[in-house]
């Protein structure tokens, strides 16, 4: 038998198949309630995992979460890192589900934050400006009841990309006043794909 036809011991099918067989070990290890079922290098990985997922939780960008978690843990890759953070995604998304409601406000509160900076380059400002435009553009019609308005609650509608789209007065209060003008300045004229992808290249 020819030795160079022999797959390596450690090669990436092989590493894969420890790596899944680990996860499932670690599954069992949720359903069960039983540390018995994992080896200490598993403990480990759960161990990372957990952190991954804290991690996760504050830092919603994986390729944060992974240069992050490998300061916490120096020794293993970065293909490493984003395995772990892969994985706990897969974990905590079945037994603790990711708070889609928080990631939503994490991305509003920090793209506001950084529309407000004003040492901001004007082509970052623009550039985040284009991505909320788009991100609202994205968002499904609302139908204002009628009492909302006795409770104070004012929306401003806009027409972005064919559709009315209506954001809390509150929302736009948090802009910058040169900011806020722009999108008021949008109510009557058209948003459109082109002109936001324009922007998001300059």
């Amino acid at each position: 038998m020819n030795p160079y036809n022999k797959i390596a011991p450690y090669s990436e099918m092989s590493i894969e198949r420890i790596e899944q067989e680990d996860f499932e070990a670690i599954s069992r290890y949720y359903n069960t309630g039983d540390s018995n079922v994992l080896t200490p290098g598993q403990e480990k990985i759960l161990d990372r995992m957990r952190t991954a997922h804290a991690l996760l939780s504050k830092h919603p960008r994986k390729r944060v979460a992974m240069r992050k978690l490998r300061l916490r843990y120096p020794e293993i890759s970065e293909r490493q890192a984003m395995r772990d953070i892969s994985f706990a995604m897969q974990l905590w998304n079945k037994y603790n589900p990711i708070d889609r409601d928080f990631l939503e406000q994490y991305f509003l509160d920090k793209i506001l934050a950084e529309i407000s900076d004003p040492t901001a380059p004007a082509v970052v400002t623009s550039k985040n400006l284009a991505t909320l435009e788009k991100y609202l553009s994205n968002l499904p019609p609302e139908k204002i009841d009628p009492k909302l308005m006795e409770k104070n609650n004012i929306y401003i509608q806009f027409n972005v990309n064919n559709q009315k789209i209506n954001v809390p007065e509150a929302v736009l209060k948090n802009l910058p006043a040169d900011i806020r003008n722009q999108f008021l300045g949008s109510i009557n004229n058209e948003i459109t794909e082109d002109i936001a992808a324009q922007i998001m290249k300059s």
